[in-house]
């Protein structure tokens, strides 16, 4: 394909013929739970991928084996100036020509913001040429080419950050800023579009609570996040925060956010006194490692939900400080905090755009994400992780004095009984809550953990060890 103001080289071209598979995406997973068709992002908001059907289309298409850096940005100015089809066919037809891995974070981004069908399977053939790996559909390409980059800590080189933002900013204007505002450039290569845009999943700002004995809707074996302060018990119910993923709450008087990633099954509680100022989180709409990347609504600051730090904002570099979440199914919840209050069931979410429907959620315990927890695969890129588990198995994390211990959270209430393990040389008390843990150290104090999917704690904690039951 030529593009328009490049030259053809003078010496004849080597062409090079390849068979496209077109693999047709069935559906796409909304906040809502409903189903839609994927047909790119650039003509509206898609949202994120989760499967490929069997039926394909052959299809050829060919390309020069050489193309000059000189080309390559050549073809970039001309897609940025105007995003079409035709002109993002030339641009990764150039990139595939050139053949440098530096273009690999490129093409993963054409790959997930799916401009056409066309596009997205030649973007793989193209990556395949590149990395070697061999490509198979849009979302396994994804998957594996994004992976592939972020384990070489590509960058992207020169322009990538403004590319990136510009292609981003065309699904919301929000994003193009906050992506420039992230120091890390290799992270920024590795953010991904989570399907929504900045604030797409609703928050629920300081949500109405019932006592425990008033919520007859509740379910004995569902599962809960419960949070003590100051002797207020507060029960989270999972059906609830894997629909809304965040919550703004006071508790105990003290100002809390309690953050859970559905694609990474990890809750966590942050203190919002940060810097002198309370802050308000809400979900941005971008991941880093399939989890979830939170935004504060009063200085638009960029935080990893499970580092608990900022990587892009005014308040770059400031860590959150964590509190203690319980894991527990509503009957044991109840029978420790039988004055606990719980969430009421939300009501349908109204927006302020006269098209945009109101969501009304299906709150039914285990509906959420029902299709990605029910089979091994991931929706996107992540850091690999070694095989000692599978990347879905849940585990709780423990770190302490410079040492990371992980181990399979249902292996271990399996044991019934409490243990003792020495964490960075202290002996920490372990005791099951039928499906999470608590820690205590020494002195009886509770150590904060994670529990995650395995790839979520990994990728963060890379030189953890493990422990088997």
């Amino acid at each position: 394909m030529k593009i328009q103001q490049q030259p053809r080289p003078r010496r004849r071209p080597k062409l090079v013929t390849l068979c496209l598979v077109v693999a047709v995406l069935a559906s796409a997973c909304s906040p809502s739970g409903s189903s839609i068709a994927s047909s790119g992002a650039l003509d509206g908001m898609a949202t994120a991928p989760l499967s490929t059907t069997a039926p394909a289309l052959v299809v050829v298409e060919t390309f020069e084996l050489t193309a000059t850096d000189e080309q390559v940005e050549t073809a970039i100015d001309v897609f940025v100036d105007s995003s079409t089809s035709a002109n993002a066919r030339a641009l990764v037809e150039t990139m595939a020509g050139n053949r440098n891995e530096r273009w690999v974070p490129w093409l993963v981004d054409l790959l997930r913001i799916n401009i056409s069908s066309r596009v997205s399977n030649l973007t793989g053939t193209a990556l395949e040429a590149i990395t070697g790996i061999e490509s198979r559909d849009r979302v396994a390409d994804m998957n594996s080419y994004g992976s592939w980059s972020h384990t070489r800590a590509l960058d992207g080189g020169a322009g990538y950050v403004d590319f990136k933002a510009t292609l981003y900013e065309r699904i919301d204007g929000a994003f193009g800023p906050l992506i420039r505002s992230v120091a890390d450039h290799v992270e920024v290569a590795a953010i991904q579009w989570g399907g929504v845009r900045l604030g797409g999943i609703p928050e629920l700002n300081d949500p109405a609570r019932v006592p425990a004995v008033e919520a007859d809707w509740m379910i004995d074996d569902e599962i809960v996040l419960g949070v003590i302060v100051n002797d207020e018990a507060v029960a989270y119910p999972l059906r609830i925060l894997a629909r809304h993923e965040l919550v703004n709450d006071t508790i105990g008087g003290e100002d809390l956010a309690l953050v859970y990633c559905t694609l990474c099954r990890s809750a966590l509680v942050f203190e919002r006194d940060v810097a002198g100022q309370k802050l308000d989180f809400l979900t941005s709409g971008l991941l880093l490692n399939s989890n979830k990347i939170m935004y504060d609504t009063q200085t638009g600051t960029l935080w990893s939900h499970l580092r608990g730090i900022s990587i892009g904002g005014p308040l770059l570099g400031t860590e959150l400080v964590v509190r203690p979440v319980n894991h527990l199914r509503w009957s044991d919840w109840i029978a420790e905090n039988p004055d606990s209050e719980v969430l009421e069931l939300p009501r349908p979410i109204f927006f302020d755009i006269a098209d945009r429907p109101p969501i009304a959620y299906d709150y039914t315990p285990g509906e959420a994400y029902r299709s990605y927890y029910d089979n091994p695969d991931i929706w996107f890129p992540i850091l690999g992780a070694p095989g000692v588990f599978s990347i879905k198995t849940e585990v709780v994390g423990i770190s302490r004095n410079g040492d990371d211990v992980a181990f399979d959270v249902m292996a271990f209430n399996a044991l019934e009984q409490t243990i003792q393990i020495e964490v960075g040389g202290e002996l920490l008390t372990v005791e099951p809550t039928g499906v999470g843990v608590r820690v205590f150290d020494a002195s009886g104090d509770r150590i904060i953990t994670e529990q995650s999917f395995w790839f979520a704690w990994h990728v963060n904690h890379p030189d953890t060890r493990t422990l088997d039951f």
